[in-house]
């Protein structure tokens, strides 16, 4: 369970009597911050309301949402930042958690007419954010984040009464969450039973921690907190239950848009198609979050209210079974499993989605040591395993990782990602190990890879003079351009990679610096120049803008 949480240390900066905009976005960045770090943590510990182990992705894309919304604006004012902040997490929230932190930091829109929040608007604005939570799920439970936020809220509006500055007011609301944290488990008899503190609770102090901590100037925080660990009883209890189906289905959201929407009209048309069902926004679009059975439907129902975006279906069942893969357990020794290799939380969280058992943290300029493909191998607990190592340099060492284990181990020597996610894509569960293997490596075959990245140095290479820092593009390993943009990169590797390809599927994988919208507005131009198929994917991956795929 959760211990005391971690000291601040020295104060640093004093706030002031109130936070501007600069300050707010930086607050912000520093909340995403402290939950990209601890996604992992956060995954391993999720068991509400079903055991799918992605509050810590969602409350971290959420969130990431949030600042490429922010980091659009540039220098701006306070209202333009919680106008972002809002926009940006409504738009971009992923799972239960996620739409209920959208509508916590959505609540600062409008907190402060003069430019500045203090503290009794900060109070103001928390308050909000409990309201909104609450009024957004569809059956609220206590021992979750609705009880960490209803707990910083009236923290904060104690001390905003008293007289406290903002610095103050915030603490006090970062201590009430982190309390609020270790009661969870005395309040949701499922998170004692599972052995763990309430994950999105714990998303919810890490961000309000992280706020906290940027803008008195630290540095982020290390978290050594004992979160609990999933009782292995309880996992296989729950497992049985999941798999006769009392749990089963998808977790589906999608965004409707539409001219006068009404959030209750929604809420009421969705009601008795699933459960789980958060729905948020109004006017021109609403989002929807459903678990369903039917996400089909779902889809059908949403369409005549409006035209859809964002749409997602996930197979809650798989997510369940990579969770309990994840749980130290006596080794099964049967059946097959996937590892992979991958870095960015979009592009590890579609590596699990399509089949991966156990990914493994790294690629290129981080790559993993042949211990931590091997730790990986171990911990699927199966019989026979694939291991993709998307990466050429990575191929080395899952291969040393593989020697002496007793278990069958074939490398398939995917070295990029797109090279991986096409091998998982052709794997059949219940085909034989050879024909899998067979078939993964017909896969990653028909794959071409591209890389834009930015010149470490100046050099001269292959004709080209390139400057340090220049956007410059690969194409299976290849440096081939060199260009003033990144996005002149992309489209010239594009066109080399689908030149001679009949009716070529392009995918895009963006990076950790790059906006969703600036993505988007890329592949449409990429069609509307080429004449192909584009797909987006919100990789996150660190160092590359872009990654490139073509098949």
């Amino acid at each position: 369970m959760a211990h005391p949480r971690p000291e601040s240390g020295p104060t640093g900066p004093a706030t002031g009597p109130g936070i501007d905009g600069p300050a707010l976005a930086r607050a912000l960045i520093g909340g995403w911050t402290a939950l990209r770090e601890q996604t992992d943590a956060l995954n391993a510990i999720n068991v509400f309301p079903v055991p799918d182990g992605d509050t810590g992705t969602n409350m971290s894309l959420t969130m990431r949402a949030a600042v490429d919304e922010i980091e659009r604006g540039g220098d701006a004012t306070l209202a333009d930042v919680t106008r972002a902040a809002a926009h940006g997490t409504l738009m971009g929230a992923k799972g239960n958690s996620g739409v209920i932190l959208s509508q916590i930091v959505g609540a600062f829109d409008g907190a402060a007419e003069d430019g500045t929040i203090d503290a009794r608007a900060l109070a103001g604005a928390l308050d909000r954010g409990r309201t909104a939570a609450y009024r957004v799920v569809s059956n609220p439970r206590e021992g979750t984040i609705l009880t960490a936020i209803t707990a910083a809220a009236e923290a904060a509006a104690a001390r905003a009464a008293d007289g406290a500055t903002i610095d103050a007011t915030l603490a006090a609301a970062v201590d009430a969450a982190h309390d609020a944290v270790r009661r969870t488990p005395e309040l949701l008899p499922l998170l004692k039973e599972a052995g763990v503190v309430d994950a999105g609770a714990q998303g919810l102090y890490l961000m309000l921690d992280g706020m906290l901590r940027a803008l008195r100037g630290q540095a982020p925080a290390t978290y050594a907190e004992r979160l609990g660990a999933i009782d292995a009883q309880w996992l296989a209890a729950t497992t049985r239950a999941h798999t006769d189906g009392e749990r089963s289905g998808f977790c589906t959201e999608f965004i409707i848009h539409g001219d006068a929407l009404d959030a209750g009209a929604v809420r009421e048309r969705f009601g008795a198609m699933g459960n789980s069902l958060l729905v948020v926004g109004g006017g021109e679009f609403v989002r929807v979050h459903l678990h369903t059975h039917e996400p089909e439907a779902a889809f059908t129902a949403g369409r005549g209210l409006g035209t859809l975006s964002d749409e997602k279906a996930e197979d809650m069942e798989a997510q369940f079974r990579r969770l309990a893969g994840q749980q130290p357990a006596a080794p099964r020794r049967t059946g097959m499993a996937v590892v992979a290799v991958g870095a960015g939380a979009g592009i590890e969280a579609l590596l699990r989605s399509i089949g991966a058992a156990e990914v493994v943290h790294g690629g290129q300029t981080m790559n993993p040591s042949a211990g931590d493909i091997r730790a990986a191998i171990e911990a699927t607990g199966t019989a026979e395993v694939i291991v993709l190592p998307d990466n050429k340099n990575v191929i080395m060492a899952a291969r040393q990782a593989a020697a002496g284990l007793p278990v069958r181990i074939h490398v398939v020597p995917s070295r990029s990602i797109p090279q991986g996610v096409a091998a998982l894509v052709a794997m059949n569960a219940e085909a034989p190990f050879e024909e899998n293997v067979t078939a993964m490596e017909q896969a990653i075959a028909t794959v071409r890879t591209g890389e834009v990245t930015f010149a470490a140095r100046p050099s001269h290479i292959h004709g080209l003079e390139i400057t340090q820092g220049q956007p410059i593009g690969l194409v299976d390993g290849d440096l081939v351009v060199a260009e003033h943009a990144v996005a002149d990169a992309v489209r010239a590797c594009i066109r080399r990679m689908v030149a001679g390809r009949a009716a070529p599927l392009v995918t895009l994988y963006a990076g950790e610096a790059v906006s969703r919208e600036d993505a988007r507005e890329l592949a449409d131009s990429i069609r509307e120049e080429l004449h192909v198929d584009v797909e987006v994917v919100d990789g996150g991956q660190p160092h590359y803008p872009y990654l490139i795929g073509v098949e």
